[in-house]
Formats: structure tokens, C-alpha cells, sequence
């Protein structure tokens, strides 16, 4: 018989980073954490950080039937917003738009991506990411080895974004996602996303806001000048002040909180 409150794995995966929070029961004990600075490798930039989590699971010998929730950090998903349409198609027919949509930007690499698009009405936006679909066979591989059990593998962005969805229901302006390697930007009006960028950030987050935020407004002269930021890793970091900018920060405040000790951006899994 399946224990009732089996052992969890939270795993973040990003091309430089790996951290791994292994809990139990229904206190949510938790057993071990793990976290690995990453070199990517040039050819799969996923290789080397894949091969670490591997090695972090054979000597964490989770029980059997551990359920492993992952979640991948920017530098390894793809995002983009459709536009509305006028009709109701159908999700076949709207993956073949998204994957037209990202081969226009990313060429013909997308032809190897899992492509995953938000179930919306016609008339509005439609969120989409891609995910190299050699990864997820790679991970679906890994936790069969480990004989656990991979439960969901989400893009970090979208997971807290469901997160937060309270507080983006009527949200306007820019939501800034703080990652360990990449800032994701993405627009919103009337608590609807209309627009995702990400962009590669250095140690200094703060100081490139800025000058990002005044390329925003060039591509996006209607976008309302409030940035909400949800930076579970920066908490005890003052927010800079930016002229002619509204800060906000966003938090997790319905959610269970981890330990103190656990890795800040795996607070979105809690």
C-alpha cells in the first residue's frame, strides 16, 4: 500500500542552478536540502544541471514512490502571449499558432520544443511556453531510474503566477519575476497578461530595472508605470526607488511558508 503522505521532492532546475528540498508527511518535515551552482554545457544547456540532480537523487535514496515536483527556471523555457482571436479554435489548432509564433522568434529549434498554451476564451490572450521536449524525456527517464514519482514539471513563471493570482486579479502594470540568472517581465492589464520578455540579469538586479523598464516603454508606451516584484530570494533587500516608477512587492502571504533554512525560490512550491 502507497504510504498517504508520501515523501516530497521540490526541485528548482535552471540551466546554472539545481536546489532540492526533500520533506515528509503531513507536517512537511523537512529531511535533506541540496543546492549546486551549475557550468552549463554548450550543446544542452540543461545537461549539466540534469546530471547533477541526478546525482543528488542517488544519494538522497528517497523512498519508492517519492512524488518529485520540478519546477524549470527561465533560461530553460520559452514564453510568448498570442494574440486574441475572433472565433473559438481548437487547442491543436492553437499550438500550431503558438509553435508558428516561436519558430518566427526562435527559428527551427521550436520543432523540438513541448509547447503548453493556457485553456482561454477567444477573445482573450492566450500565455504559452516551450520547453525542449528531449528535456522532459530526459526527466521522465531520470525519476523512472530513481523509481519515484514525477508529478508535474512547470515553468517557475507560470507556477507563480498561479500562486499569485489573487493579487494579479486586477492588477495593471509590470510584474518582475526575480530568477537566480534572469529577470521575466511581463505586462499586465486588468489582471490579464498580455505581454512576457525575460531578460539576462547580473549579481545587481536593481541597477538593470531601469534601463529595462525604459526599453518597455518604448515597445510599450500604454503600460501603466507600476512594477510589482515578486523576489522570494531578495525579502531583506530595500527596493531601489525608480523615477516616474510605482514599486510594489509581492509575497506569498496566503501560502504555508518553509522553514528559514529552505532555498527562498522554492517558496512558490510550498
Amino acid at each position: 500500500m502507497l504510504p498517504l503522505w508520501p515523501n516530497q521532492l521540490l526541485v528548482t532546475l535552471s540551466a546554472t542552478h539545481v536546489a532540492v528540498l526533500h520533506r515528509t508527511g503531513l507536517t512537511k518535515k523537512v529531511l535533506a536540502q541540496h543546492e549546486h551552482a551549475v557550468t552549463p554545457n554548450p550543446e544542452h544547456i540543461w545537461q549539466a544541471s540534469l546530471q547533477t540532480l541526478a546525482r543528488i537523487l542517488v544519494e538522497l535514496a528517497a523512498p519508492r514512490h517519492t512524488a518529485m515536483q520540478l519546477t524549470l527556471e527561465s533560461d530553460l523555457v520559452r514564453y510568448l502571449v498570442l494574440p486574441p482571436t475572433l472565433k473559438h479554435i481548437s487547442i491543436t489548432e492553437k499550438t500550431a499558432y503558438a509553435q508558428a509564433a516561436f519558430r518566427e522568434v526562435f527559428g527551427a529549434e521550436v520543432l523540438n520544443w513541448a509547447i503548453q498554451c493556457d485553456d482561454v476564451a477567444p477573445a482573450k490572450p492566450t500565455m504559452c511556453a516551450a520547453i525542449d521536449q528531449t528535456l522532459l524525456i530526459e526527466l521522465h527517464a531520470l525519476a523512472e531510474k530513481q523509481s519515484i514519482v514525477l508529478k508535474s514539471v512547470q515553468p517557475y513563471f507560470v507556477r507563480a503566477i498561479n500562486g499569485l493570482a489573487n493579487a494579479l486579479h486586477k492588477i495593471e502594470g509590470i510584474v518582475a519575476m526575480v530568477e537566480h540568472s534572469r529577470l521575466v517581465f511581463a505586462t499586465f492589464h486588468h489582471g490579464i497578461c498580455t505581454q512576457i520578455r525575460s531578460q539576462a540579469i547580473a549579481l545587481d538586479w536593481q541597477q538593470q530595472l531601469p534601463e529595462i523598464l525604459a526599453r518597455t516603454m518604448v515597445l510599450e508606451d500604454d503600460v501603466a508605470r507600476v512594477i510589482s516584484i515578486y523576489a522570494p530570494a531578495h525579502k531583506a533587500s530595500a527596493l531601489a526607488p525608480i523615477t516616474h516608477w510605482q514599486i510594489k512587492r509581492l509575497g506569498l502571504s496566503n501560502k504555508q511558508a518553509l522553514p528559514q533554512t529552505a532555498y527562498p525560490l522554492l517558496e512558490v512550491m510550498a
